[in-house]
C-alpha cells in the first residue's frame, strides 16, 4: 500500500493544531508556585557575605570602572541597594527583567512600575551590562551618561530620592539582550577582548544581591516579530518572500558557522543575533551555574497573556512588594500594552512562502526547546507544540 507524503504546508498546518490542543491542556500559572519565593535577605547580608568567584581578577580587569565605585557597604534600612556617597543617597536596581527581547519585556516592565512601592528608573533598557564597553569609548559633558559604571549609577539617582523617603520602595530596569548576551558581551566583546568570563559572572560579582525575570515567547513568533522591529524603517514594505529569505540566510549562517567553529564560539559570535536569541537553552546553563535558582522567575509569554493577574500577583511576591488592592490590579489590567510588532504584520492566512519559513524555524528551534523542556522538568509548555 502507498504512504500518502505529508507537504509541509500540511505538516505546518499539523503541527500549528497540536500546538492549540497543547495550549489548551497547559494551565498558564501552574508553574508559578514552585518559582515564586518571597526575598528573605537584605542587601547587606548578601553583600557582606559575597566570596569572590576562582576568575575575579579576570573580570576586575575587564570592567574596573565598576567595583571602584561600589560601596564598602548597603543601608540596613532600604530594601534597594543603596548607599550614601559623599552625602548623596546613590541606588543600584534590585532586580533586572534579563529578556528576552520581544518577548513582552516591555509591557511587564511598564504594569510592574504602577505599584505603589515600585519605583520607575526612568530609562527602562538602558542597555549597561550587554553593550556598554570598557574602557568607556565615548566622551560625553559631566552629568551626561557615557556607558560607564558610575553612570550607570546616575541613571537610578531620580529613582534614589523617591526610595530615600520610603524604605520599602525598590527600582528595577529592563534590558532585555541581557540573558542572551551571556556569553558574547562582558563590557564589550568577549571574542575581542579574549576572556573566557561571563556576564552571568560579572553581574554575580557586582550585584550579588540581585533578582532576575526572564520571559520566553515561541522562539518563532519571536523572531517573526524582531523582523519587522528591527528592519529598517525606511524599506518597502515587507513580503513573505523577503522573510523566508531571510529565514534562510540565517540559518545556513549559523550552520556555516558551527562547521568551521564549536558552539560556544558561535554563541561569543552572537550572530545572527535575532536567530541565536530564540536558542534559550543554550544561554540557561551559564547563568544557573553561577547564580541560584531561586533568584529567576521565569515566564512564557503566552502564559503570562493569557494569565496576566497571576503572573502579575507572582512577579510582586517575587520582588517582595506587598499585594495589590484590587482596584489597583484593575489599573494595572488596563494599561495599553507596550512595544507590540503584531500590527505591522498579519498571518491570519499564511501565504506558502511563509508556512515554509515556519515550517523551517520549528525545524530548527525544535531541538532548542525540548533542551529548555527538559531543564524545567520536562514541563512540555515549553516545546511551544512542535
Amino acid at each position: 500500500m502507498a504512504t500518502a507524503k505529508l507537504s509541509a504546508a500540511a505538516l505546518l498546518g499539523l503541527s500549528l493544531l497540536v500546538a492549540s490542543a497543547n495550549a489548551q491542556e497547559i494551565n498558564p500559572s501552574s508553574y508559578l508556585a514552585s518559582q515564586v519565593n518571597e526575598p528573605k535577605y537584605t542587601i547587606q547580608d548578601v553583600w557582606s557575605a559575597h566570596k569572590h568567584l576562582a576568575n575575579f581578577q579576570e573580570i576586575e580587569l575587564a570592567a574596573k570602572d565598576t567595583f571602584a565605585a561600589l560601596p564598602r557597604e548597603y543601608s540596613r534600612n532600604h530594601r534597594n541597594p543603596c548607599w550614601e556617597q559623599e552625602d548623596v543617597f546613590k541606588c543600584l536596581p534590585y532586580f533586572q527583567i534579563l529578556g528576552v527581547s520581544k518577548c513582552g519585556t516591555t509591557d511587564l516592565y511598564n504594569r510592574l512600575t504602577e505599584h505603589p512601592d515600585m519605583v520607575d528608573c526612568t530609562w527602562k533598557g538602558p542597555h549597561f551590562w550587554d553593550e556598554a564597553a570598557y574602557p568607556v569609548r565615548v566622551k560625553r559633558a559631566p552629568g551626561r551618561y557615557d556607558g560607564s559604571f558610575p553612570a550607570y549609577i546616575g541613571i537610578f539617582d531620580k529613582p534614589a530620592q523617591k526610595i530615600k523617603a520610603n524604605p520599602n520602595a525598590i527600582t528595577g530596569e529592563a534590558s532585555s539582550n541581557t540573558f542572551t548576551a551571556v556569553y558574547s558581551h562582558l563590557r564589550g566583546r568577549t571574542l575581542t577582548k579574549r576572556i573566557n568570563a561571563t556576564l552571568a559572572q560579572y553581574l554575580w560579582e557586582a550585584t550579588p544581591y540581585a533578582r532576575y525575570i526572564v520571559m520566553f515567547r515561541d522562539p518563532v513568533t519571536r523572531y517573526r516579530s524582531a523582523f519587522f522591529y528591527y528592519r529598517t524603517k525606511s524599506l518597502p514594505k515587507a513580503t513573505d518572500k523577503e522573510f523566508l529569505d531571510r529565514v534562510k540566510e540565517d540559518i545556513a549562517e549559523w550552520e556555516n558557522c558551527l562547521s568551521s567553529n564549536n558552539k560556544l564560539y558561535c554563541l561569543k559570535m552572537y550572530t545572527p543575533q535575532q536567530l541565536v536569541k530564540g536558542m534559550y537553552a543554550e544561554f540557561l546553563p551559564a547563568w544557573l551555574a553561577v547564580w541560584p535558582r531561586d533568584r529567576f522567575l521565569f515566564f512564557r509569554t503566552e502564559d503570562y497573556k493569557a494569565a496576566p493577574v497571576p503572573h502579575i500577583t507572582a512577579t510582586m511576591k517575587f520582588l517582595g512588594l506587598r499585594d495589590l488592592q484590587e482596584s489597583e490590579m484593575k489599573s494595572i489590567l488596563e494599561l495599553q500594552a507596550k512595544n507590540t510588532q503584531s500590527s505591522k504584520y498579519d498571518d491570519s492566512t499564511l501565504s506558502s512562502e511563509l508556512k515554509e519559513a515556519y515550517k523551517l524555524l520549528q525545524d530548527f528551534y525544535r531541538p532548542y526547546n525540548q533542551a529548555l523542556s527538559k531543564a524545567f522538568g520536562d514541563d512540555p509548555r515549553w516545546l511551544w507544540g512542535y
